[in-house]
């Protein structure tokens, strides 16, 4: 047996460690309650169920009564569905969950400890009471209730059940310390759906967006548009299909005939394979002959009539046959079911332009918003690009594409925040849309025009929005309050007028 020091030993018993997220191992190792292993394996389990948008199952460490408060705090809160694919989130959350734990076991170790304490002294009242009691009595006592081994582990697990179904600090802590997060989450998941990059850019973004002055007008919008299907259904037809470079899906199925080769079996049943015995026959083969007739060959007589019999082939011999297969290949036709695989379509980025003069104020600007805000909801659910123009008078042109991002965001809070007056110049606005047609990134782009249609149409424009056309794209025009026919009519294909918007509106 070698004696020689194995330097790796130390490592590979502590492999497990491997599995230990990184931004959580000084907790876990410090933590006060279950073997080094089993924590690692614990909190593992609990990062991977967070991130799958669901809690560990019961039973898996820590024990329930220290695991209790985390586990209430996050289904109250609504918590889960935000981790799911967050991994920054979920080690923040962890890490003030590891701290709730070693705090509660704190508490559950306090509190055990004065219950058996006050059982311990129970039962050295119940000793002391039984050794002063009378023989007489013996029997009466020992039909009284004894508190013995099992009855202490008994009551030690109601009260640890009743510790860990008890709400504790740890419950407020987490609350309080997750509570207006997950609410501002959810405030914004109502208007856009999934977070998506929203929340990879830090959770604590939500708190500031809450504070911006855009928006409860970001909130009373998304209202808006659920009153307004017409708006969805207008957003949603902008854009051009197209193949997607990236993706593939299966298009459709089809049934094509097709010639194959393929091998066909034929069985004959042939003497010349001495499979079986069949009987007795006549014939000149030697090794299928009868002993009766092998007899003849030793007498000098019958020898010669044993010659004679086998030249005529007329010896008695035993019949044989046997299978042959013959294969053979034959040509048929099948109709064989071929999926057949294509880009997958998809529509082209959205242009909004939105007037934002006086006359624009009131109801109208508020349609106007909310296109804006569905325009980037759409956008943003179908991973497309997004860009805004707002216009009034002569040299007020705004643009930003729009996202939901930190940027993003403020922008459009910033955009939602104005207040709509001045003029109406819509040949720059419109100059500079057909320019950024031109760029390859928006080249399959539709434009959706927004305003009341109360400007003259400069000349020359719409000839400039006819070219762009020809190259396929669509210019919608949206014309709040009906005004007959407008400027708007002049640039765009097909015009939406809705008469009762400003019914929606409230004046």
């Amino acid at each position: 047996m070698s004696d020689a020091f194995d330097a790796g030993a130390l490592e590979r018993g502590y492999a497990f460690l491997d599995d230990c997220p990184e931004q959580l191992l000084q907790e876990v190792i410090t933590f006060p309650v279950g073997t080094l292993p089993e924590r690692v394996r614990g909190i593992r389990a609990w990062r991977d169920a967070l991130l799958d948008g669901r809690l560990p199952p019961e039973g898996t460490w820590p024990p329930p009564e220290i695991a209790a408060p985390a586990r209430r705090a996050a289904e109250s809160l609504g918590f889960l569905r935000f981790c799911k694919g967050q991994p920054e989130l979920v080690d923040a959350f962890l890490r003030e969950v590891l701290a709730s734990f070693t705090r509660q076991a704190s508490v559950v170790r306090a509190e055990l400890a004065a219950r058996l304490r006050e059982l311990e002294q129970l039962e050295r009242q119940r000793l002391e009471k039984q050794e002063a009691q009378a023989a007489a009595r013996a029997r009466r006592a020992r039909a009284e209730t004894r508190i013995d081994e099992v009855t202490l582990a008994r009551l030690r697990q109601q009260a640890e059940r009743e510790v860990a179904q008890r709400p504790t600090a740890e419950d407020a802590d987490l609350l309080a310390a997750w509570g207006e997060r997950t609410r501002a989450w959810a405030e914004i998941a109502d208007v856009f759906g999934d977070l998506g990059e929203l929340m990879g850019r830090g959770w604590d973004l939500s708190l500031g967006v809450l504070r911006h002055t855009g928006w409860m007008d970001l909130v009373r919008l998304r209202e808006l548009v659920a009153q307004l299907p017409q708006l969805t259904e207008v957003v949603r037809s902008l854009g051009r299909l197209h193949a997607s470079d990236a993706e593939e899906t299966v298009s459709e199925t089809i049934f094509v005939p097709m010639r194959r080769l393929e091998e066909e079996r034929r069985e004959t049943w042939t003497p010349h394979i001495p499979a079986e015995t069949r009987g007795i026959e006549r014939s000149g083969e030697l090794a299928r002959m009868l002993p009766a007739e092998a007899v003849n060959l030793g007498h000098p007589k019958l020898r010669y009539l044993w010659h004679a019999r086998r030249a005529e082939r007329a010896l008695l011999t035993y019949r044989v046959e046997g299978i042959e297969v013959e294969r053979t290949l034959v040509e048929r036709e099948h109709e064989e079911s071929v999926e057949r695989r294509g880009p997958r379509p998809t529509r082209g980025p959205i242009i909004t332009v939105i007037d934002t003069s006086g006359s624009m104020h009131g109801v109208p600007e508020r349609v106007g918003k909310a296109l804006v805000l569905e325009a980037l909801r759409t956008a943003h659910a179908e991973k497309r690009r997004c860009f805004l123009y707002d216009y009034s008078g002569p040299g007020q042109v705004r643009e930003f594409e729009l996202s939901l991002t930190a940027e993003g965001l403020g922008r459009l809070l910033t955009f939602l925040g104005q207040s709509f007056g001045g003029g109406s110049d819509v040949a720059e606005v419109t100059a500079r849309v057909v320019q950024r047609l031109d760029a390859n990134d928006w080249k399959r782009a539709d434009v959706l025009f927004v305003s009341d249609g109360e400007w003259p149409v400069p000349d020359g424009l719409p000839r400039r929005v006819e070219q762009a056309r020809e190259k396929g794209t669509r210019f919608h025009g949206v014309q709040i309050g009906n005004r007959g026919r407008t400027g708007l009519h002049a640039l765009c294909d097909p015009v939406h007028v809705f008469q009762d918007w400003a019914a929606v509106g409230g004046g």
